[in-house]
């Protein structure tokens, strides 16, 4: 019995310090790794990009002290959202959970991609 409640308080905590955030800011770098890169084999084909004055601050990689988030490849609708509010410096809401870690390190991915 004592195993058991050992394991369900193991397998819940993870759940329980997980937090959503939907982060208000500006769109800061954005790096596409190429798709037979030797250099970072796990991000071939993905793409990961900074938020930059974050009004929230997730427990997420800091790169050039931007929050970098991560979008897994074939998600060609937010690339081009990602894009379009680059081009036109709109502030966007990235909405993450900072349990879910993509593709390594401590890189947040993306849920949810609104442009303001």
């Amino acid at each position: 019995m004592k195993k058991t409640v050992l394991l369900v308080l193991a397998i819940t905590s993870n759940h329980l310090s997980a937090q959503r955030f939907d982060i208000t800011a500006d769109i800061g770098q954005i790096r596409y790794h190429e798709s037979s890169s030797t250099l970072a084999p796990t991000w071939r084909k993905h793409i990961w990009f900074g938020l930059k004055n974050p009004n929230k601050s997730p427990n997420c990689y800091q790169y050039n002290g931007e929050f970098a988030i991560s979008i897994p490849d074939g998600n060609d609708s937010a690339v081009s959202m990602l894009l379009a509010a680059k081009m036109a410096n709109k502030k966007v809401i990235v909405t993450i959970d900072d349990s879910i870690k993509f593709p390594s390190g401590n890189y947040c991915k993306m849920e949810y991609f609104t442009i303001k």
